[in-house]
C-alpha cells in the first residue's frame, strides 16, 4: 500500500446519522465506494445520533431508505462489507459524558483498524448545533494533535448572513485550522461544474473568446420542478436567495467568470474566485426592480411547516455585473426556483453576433448567436450552436449543434457528489470545498438584496406550478436583442 493510500485511513465520525442526509446521501455514497474499492481498508464510520440505539437497531431503522437511494439495485456482498464497517453511538449533543463514551469507543476503533488518530468529523446537523459539537470534541480531546490528522466537513447553509456566517466561522477556528475545514457546496463536485475548469484550460477555441469582446451575456440555471417537500421548516426560514443564491449560485458564476489560475490548485482556484466575488457590483435599492424577481409558487403556504402568511421567495432572478476589465458590460443572468417546469441546472454563454455584415448572397435571413453550453443537470455534456449553410441552398442559414452528451456513453459511471466529497476529503484536497474567503464574499455582496427582499414582501410575485415562473422575469433579460431564458 502506498503513503498515499495510507493517508487516506480514518475514522469517519457522522454526527446526525438517523437524519435525511445520512439515510439519502451519505451512506448510499459509502456504498458505492465500497463497491468501486475507493474506501481505504483501515476505515470505519462511527454513526452518532440522539436515539438510544443498538447496531442493529440503527441499521434496521435507516435501512430501506438506504436501500431506496441506492442506484443499480443492491449487492447483497457489498451491504454486507459496509454494514459491517458501521458502528453506532447514542448521544446528546450537550452532555459531555456521552463524549466520553464516545471518545473510547473511537480509541478502541482507532486500535484495532491502526486508524492512526485520523479523524474526519461530518456535521450532518443543523447549524445552531456545529459550534456546541465541536467544542465538546475539543473539551472532550476527541482530536489529538499530536498523531494523527483532523477535519470537519460542514454542510451548508453555512450562517445566515454575513454576521452569523462570521460567528460560526469564529467558533470553527478555535478549534480547526482554516485548512481543516470542509465547507461544502455540492454543487462544485458536480461532473459538469468540474468539467468546465477542463473545458477553458485545455482548449485555445474557448478561453480567449470568455471576455467582454466576444460573450453578450452569460446565463446561470438551476430549477426544481418539484416543490419544497418535507423541507419546509428550513427553506421557510432562507428562501431562494440563501438556499441557491449565496452558495451555489455564485460558485457556478465565478467558475465561469474567473481567470484560470497558472495552476490548477486550490489555493490558486480560491483566489480567482475570491476576486470575482469581491467584483460583483453591489445592488442598490433603487435597481432591485431592474435587477431582481422573485416569486413564490402557487401552495407553497399550504405546504408542511411553512407559515401561512410567508412571503419567503421560492424563485430568484438576478442581473448581476462583474466589475473588471475583463466582463465590464456583460451581463450574468441567474435563475433559480422550486416548483418550475423542469428539474435543471446549466450554463449558457451566449456570442456577441459577428461584426459587419456577413454573406455569401443577400438575404434577409436574422443571424442567431453562436452559444456555449454547459449541461450540468439531469444530462451532462457540452453543446456548441454555430451557423452554417443549408445544405443545397444558397442563402438559406442553418444552426447546428455540436452534441457531447457525457452520461449518454455506454458504460460511463458519474459519480455522485458524495462520493467525491468524502474522497477528497479523506484526501485532504481543498479544491472542491468552499474557502471562508468566498463565503464571506458571498455573504457581503447579497445581504442587502436579502435585506431589501425581507422589507418588500411585495415584490414576490406568483406564479403556477409547472411554470417558468414570474413572469416579470423575462423583463430582466434585454429582448431588444433578442434575449431570453435558454
Amino acid at each position: 500500500m502506498s503513503p498515499e493510500d495510507r493517508a487516506r485511513d480514518c475514522l469517519l465520525v457522522v454526527f446526525g446519522a438517523t437524519g435525511d442526509l445520512t439515510r439519502r446521501k451519505l451512506i448510499p455514497a459509502l456504498y458505492q465506494m465500497e463497491k468501486q474499492r475507493q474506501l481505504p481498508d483501515s476505515f470505519a464510520v462511527m454513526a452518532v445520533a440522539r436515539r438510544p440505539y443498538s447496531i442493529e437497531q440503527y441499521l434496521a431503522e435507516i435501512s430501506d431508505t438506504v436501500k431506496a437511494h441506492i442506484q443499480g439495485g443492491i449487492d447483497k456482498n457489498t451491504w454486507k462489507k459496509i454494514t459491517g464497517r458501521i458502528h453506532y453511538q447514542p448521544l446528546q449533543f450537550d452532555r459531555p459524558e456521552d463524549y466520553e463514551k464516545l471518545k473510547e469507543k473511537l480509541g478502541h476503533l482507532d486500535e484495532k483498524l491502526n486508524t492512526r488518530g485520523n479523524r474526519l468529523f461530518y456535521m450532518a446537523v443543523s447549524p445552531q448545533h456545529f459550534g456546541p459539537i465541536v467544542n465538546q470534541i475539543e473539551e472532550n480531546k476527541l482530536i489529538s494533535r499530536s498523531h494523527g490528522w483532523q477535519r470537519v466537513m460542514i454542510e451548508k447553509p453555512f450562517g445566515h448572513d454575513a454576521i452569523t456566517a462570521a460567528e460560526l466561522n469564529r467558533t470553527l477556528r478555535q478549534f480547526f485550522e482554516e485548512e481543516e475545514i470542509y465547507r461544502i457546496d455540492h454543487y462544485l463536485v458536480k461532473e459538469m461544474v468540474q468539467n468546465l475548469m477542463t473545458i477553458r484550460a485545455a482548449n485555445q477555441i474557448f478561453e480567449p473568446t470568455l471576455n467582454a469582446e466576444h460573450i453578450d451575456h452569460v446565463q446561470i440555471i438551476s430549477t426544481e420542478a418539484d416543490g419544497v417537500g418535507i423541507r419546509g421548516d428550513y427553506y421557510d426560514k432562507a428562501g431562494a436567495l440563501r438556499d441557491m443564491v449565496q452558495n451555489h449560485m455564485l460558485q457556478m458564476l465565478a467558475l465561469t467568470a474567473m481567470d484560470m489560475p497558472s495552476l490548477l490548485t486550490a489555493e490558486k482556484l480560491r483566489a480567482e474566485k475570491v476576486r470575482i466575488l469581491k467584483s460583483l457590483v453591489p445592488l442598490k435599492p433603487e435597481q432591485m426592480k431592474h435587477h431582481l424577481v422573485l416569486g413564490q409558487y402557487q401552495g407553497y403556504r399550504s405546504e408542511e411547516n411553512v407559515f401561512p402568511d410567508s412571503s419567503t421567495e421560492t424563485f430568484a432572478a438576478l442581473k448581476i455585473y462583474i466589475n473588471n476589465s475583463r466582463w465590464q458590460g456583460v451581463p450574468f443572468y441567474l435563475k433559480t426556483g422550486k416548483g418550475l417546469s423542469e428539474k435543471a441546472a446549466r450554463i449558457v454563454i451566449q456570442y456577441r453576433l459577428p461584426l459587419g455584415s456577413w454573406s455569401l448572397v443577400e438575404t434577409t435571413q436574422t443571424l442567431k448567436p453562436n452559444r456555449l453550453t454547459i449541461n450540468i443537470q439531469p444530462q451532462e455534456g457540452v453543446v456548441l450552436s454555430f451557423n452554417t449553410k443549408e445544405p443545397g441552398t444558397v442563402d438559406t442559414l442553418l444552426t447546428v449543434n455540436m452534441d457531447f452528451c457525457q452520461n449518454c456513453l455506454a458504460g460511463t459511471n458519474t459519480p455522485e457528489a458524495y462520493e467525491k466529497l468524502l474522497a477528497d476529503a479523506m484526501k485532504g484536497d481543498l479544491a472542491s470545498f468552499t474557502h471562508w474567503d468566498e463565503v464571506e464574499a458571498s455573504w457581503q455582496w447579497i445581504d442587502g438584496i436579502i435585506d431589501w427582499a425581507e422589507n418588500h414582501p411585495e415584490a414576490v410575485k406568483d406564479y403556477a406550478q409547472g411554470s417558468q415562473g414570474p413572469v416579470e422575469a423575462d423583463g430582466l433579460l434585454n429582448q431588444d436583442d433578442g434575449c431570453e431564458w435558454l
